[in-house]
């Protein structure tokens, strides 16, 4: 079971990101799998603030280095 304070869970292989858009009214949580999922969501602002932009997107990295696209 995920902890709900952490914005950012890793789980079994896979990110789970806190989507921020839908706070406080709904706790929403976007399951990415691979590292385009990751992309969006902090294009798309779901992930806000530098620092766990950047951390997102290490995670987001380690996702395409598992899948063997670490060079995109």
């Amino acid at each position: 079971m995920r902890n709900p304070l952490p914005p950012l869970q890793w789980e079994k292989d896979e990110l789970w990101i806190l989507d921020q858009r839908k706070l406080p009214s709904r706790e929403v949580w976007i399951r990415c799998r691979d590292e385009e999922i990751v992309a969006k969501a902090i294009e798309s602002l779901a992930v806000r603030g530098a620092p766990l932009i950047g951390i997102a997107a290490a995670y987001g990295v380690a996702l395409a280095a598992k899948h063997g696209n670490a060079s995109r």
